[in-house]
């Protein structure tokens, strides 16, 4: 939980930590819910408690769209500056 709302995952690796946010929709293309789930990370901040860790941080969108999960599936990586 942070103050702004619940990081859907974070792992943690000795020099790297993963901020991942996932979206599902029946009916949005894979690409917008992608956009979706890294602005959600930005906007939340859901990032700022890893900031001077002195670790990678990596944002990590994973999206699931069509009727039948797996049909349509994508990842967006984003490194930030720490």
């Amino acid at each position: 939980m942070t103050g702004s709302g619940r990081i859907d995952a974070v792992l943690e690796q000795p020099d790297t930590i993963i901020v991942s946010e996932l979206k599902y929709h029946s009916k949005t293309k894979t690409s917008t819910l992608l956009r979706n789930a890294i602005k959600q990370i930005h906007d939340k901040k859901y990032y700022e408690k890893y900031l001077g860790s002195g670790k990678k941080i990596v944002l990590l969108g994973l999206a699931f769209s069509g009727k039948e999960v797996g049909k349509e599936v994508g990842c967006r990586m984003e490194a930030m500056e720490n």
